[in-house]
């Protein structure tokens, strides 16, 4: 949906809704660019890189003794050819190899987990400050002006109703 369909939809909602498009003040801010510069953020990212490393040595470890018994399980085979005497060896690197796989998911999902925990607290402290500036103003909507894959949502707006400086002094981030 393109950004006149959006803006289109909008007033039309508000239009039904009662409330008069004079009456409708539009804010907007670079949630992203708040977002990377809040030390919350900052903190989080580094704690998350050591418990993904954490999880990454774990899964390093059973993935060097995989590779241990199936040097193993080879020069074994090359002795004998007796089935008895391989299939539980066989099993055993089977089995090693699907506790590799449910541990490299199960750490993918501890990881986002994590990420979205702390994560919560941060958003919600910026949810704040979005809205108590918005109240401040008298903004109707406030705009995040790039969407999730940075592009740009809002193309052109009055510098006055760009909240993002204003955001990042509410916040204690030290502006340029």
């Amino acid at each position: 949906m393109n950004l006149k369909a959006i803006v289109c939809t909008l007033l039309v909602v508000l239009g039904l809704s009662g409330v008069q498009a004079q009456d409708v003040k539009i804010g907007y801010a670079n949630i992203q660019a708040i977002l990377l510069r809040m030390p919350e953020t900052q903190t989080m990212e580094t704690s998350l890189a050591t418990y993904e490393k954490k999880l990454a040595e774990d899964l390093q470890i059973r993935q060097r003794r995989l590779q241990s018994l199936y040097a193993d399980y080879q020069e074994f085979a090359k002795t004998t050819q007796d089935e008895a005497q391989l299939k539980p060896r066989q099993d055993e690197i089977l089995n090693l190899e699907k506790e590799i796989q449910t541990k490299s998911v199960e750490s993918q999902q501890k990881l986002m987990e994590r990420r979205e925990k702390q994560l919560s607290p941060i958003l919600e402290k910026l949810q704040n400050a979005i809205t108590e500036i918005s109240d401040a103003r008298g903004y109707t909507l406030i705009l995040n002006q790039m969407d999730g894959s940075g592009m740009s949502v809002v193309l052109k707006g009055p510098e006055e109703d760009d909240i993002t400086i204003a955001l990042m002094e509410k916040l204690g981030i030290k502006t340029e």
